[in-house]
């Protein structure tokens, strides 16, 4: 997968264009001149994955090798522009053809900022709650965010919960220190609601109804999510995971990247 700003493909257009457009008196050097646009090109060829055009592009890379020994305030003469113009109009239509075969997906806005779920999940958190978290649940809140940028509801939803998982075993192991219950959700939960000082019941009423109506149905195949429930479940998700991070009880995880986030951290 490969990010790349619109401006890239307009700019790429821009130079095909400028190039076929040759004209008498053209200067060949300087920036955004023939000599800098045919390099351009080359670079853009490559970027976008057109190899076939890259190759059939052999007369423009002689063109380019030939006035790169001209002299600086050299301009184009009128054979040099007409036959650069005639080898842009060949390359076009290779160019084309190749294109045809290739896919752009636009990513489409969210209630949630797509720049933020696709770099910057840490930005829809609390100040420092994510970098406090373990590295499974960084990773998974990564991948979640990703999912629903891409509209992967159901496999954002997945990544999510697990990233809810991971955080609790740590805040579970960060409060409960001997006699603990097994490391599965509700068992936690309940193990911590019989705490002599129990965390705050918002944070374990709200951890039991996310147990109860997503984590437990995401198990069976039958639960599909839409990318309005995932965008919901984001907030359900992230507004526990600050809670627990944010909780007196918390205390940072010591992890090696990706490792299973048990009482062991």
């Amino acid at each position: 997968m490969q990010s790349k700003p619109i401006w890239d493909y307009i700019f790429f257009g821009t130079s095909l264009r400028y190039l076929q457009d040759a004209k008498e008196g053209m200067p060949a050097h300087g920036a955004g001149y023939a000599s800098d646009n045919i390099e351009s090109f080359f670079d853009q060829l490559q970027d976008f994955g057109l190899p076939v055009t890259e190759r059939a592009a052999y007369e423009l890379a002689q063109f380019r090798d030939e006035i790169a020994k001209s002299d600086d305030d050299h301009t184009l003469s009128s054979d040099e522009a007409r036959r650069l113009g005639d080898v842009m109009n060949d390359v076009r239509k290779t160019c084309e053809a190749e294109a045809k075969g290739k896919v752009a997906f636009i990513v489409t806005d969210k209630r949630i900022d797509v720049r933020k779920l696709l770099s910057d999940v840490r930005g829809l958190m609390a100040p420092d709650v994510f970098d406090s978290l373990p590295d499974i649940a960084q990773y998974d809140l990564m991948e979640a965010g990703k999912c629903i940028a891409f509209e992967r509801p159901t496999a954002g939803a997945f990544h999510l919960l697990r990233a809810t998982e991971a955080v609790l075993r740590h805040f579970y192991c960060s409060v409960v220190h001997r006699n603990r219950a097994e490391l599965m959700w509700g068992p936690m939960v309940k193990s911590l609601r019989e705490r002599r000082s129990p965390p705050a019941s918002e944070l374990l009423d709200n951890l039991d109804n996310i147990r109860r109506s997503f984590r437990n149905p995401t198990q069976h195949p039958d639960k599909i999510y839409d990318i309005q429930e995932v965008q919901d479940l984001f907030g359900l998700c992230t507004d526990v995971i600050n809670r627990m991070a944010r909780a007196p009880q918390w205390t940072a995880p010591v992890m090696s990247t990706y490792a299973s986030a048990s009482c062991d951290a």
